[in-house]
């Protein structure tokens, strides 16, 4: 991927568990410019900062994958029901 490529997105016979639909990238030129951020990141997260806020949050997949699969088993299953009486309480 040249720098000024865009980025595409997944194709859709490679879905994978909770990157779907999530552009992809080539990390080839990050990894040139910035080694050491990219092996910050293959070790775990790293949170990137702008203009001395945090920004992003950069994940191994395999950690993305865990939090999304964590994250769909604790989505609710409808609109949250307040049992009880107005009053009560």
């Amino acid at each position: 991927m040249r720098p000024d490529e865009a980025i595409r997105p997944t194709p859709e016979d490679e879905p994978r568990l909770g990157t779907e639909h999530l552009p992809r990238a080539d990390i080839a030129v990050l990894e040139q410019s910035q080694p050491r951020l990219v092996d910050a990141a293959l070790r775990g997260p790293v949170i990137l900062t702008r203009h001395g806020r945090d920004a992003f949050v950069l994940l191994p997949v395999d950690m993305f994958s865990r939090l999304a699969r964590d994250a769909e088993a604790r989505r609710l299953k409808g609109p949250p029901v307040i049992e009880g009486q107005p009053g009560e309480g």
